[in-house]
């Protein structure tokens, strides 16, 4: 697939908004570590709290940084016998999802993505399960519906 469809600009906010969550998370838990080494006097939790601290901090710097790697990177596209998801440049990944085993196409939006008003679409086969996640609500419909009618003649066309 060289061609495709990019997410919207939008998705670069979730991403950002999601790395900072990331980082709260663990510094949090350091933190809490290092309060607990205070108060009690647990000197074993002097070092995992260090580490918990230096995680959070390396995981929203490669977070941050990658952003814009992977925007550039992650398309998707609609064919007549599949839907390809593709992401990354070093280490390339290309999935096609056949329509034949499509089964289920749900759209959702978690309160990050609903605050910039953008959905998931979630595509289920048999087996597994595909997200393409930050579409426009607009989008996320017209591609549930084209997948929907396409899984539908396919399965027509069978019997």
């Amino acid at each position: 697939m060289t061609e495709g469809t990019h997410l919207p600009e939008k998705i670069k906010n979730v991403w950002r908004i999601s790395a900072f969550i990331n980082f709260a998370v663990l510094f949090i838990i350091a933190i809490g570590c290092y309060i607990a080494f205070i108060l009690f006097n647990w000197q074993w939790l002097f070092w995992p709290g260090i580490g918990f601290g230096a995680i959070a901090i390396i995981d929203l710097i490669f977070e941050l940084i990658l952003v814009s790697y992977r925007y550039a990177f992650w398309r998707y596209n609609l064919t007549a016998d599949a839907v390809e998801l593709q992401s990354g440049y070093i280490f390339k990944k290309l999935v096609s999802i056949p329509i034949a085993r499509v089964q289920d196409v749900t759209l959702s939006a978690g309160p990050i993505l609903q605050s910039q008003k953008l959905q998931t679409v979630q595509i289920t086969t048999a087996s597994t399960s595909h997200k393409i996640d930050g579409l426009e609500p607009q989008t996320a419909e017209q591609l549930r519906r084209q997948i929907m009618q396409l899984a539908v003649e396919v399965k027509e066309n069978d019997v």
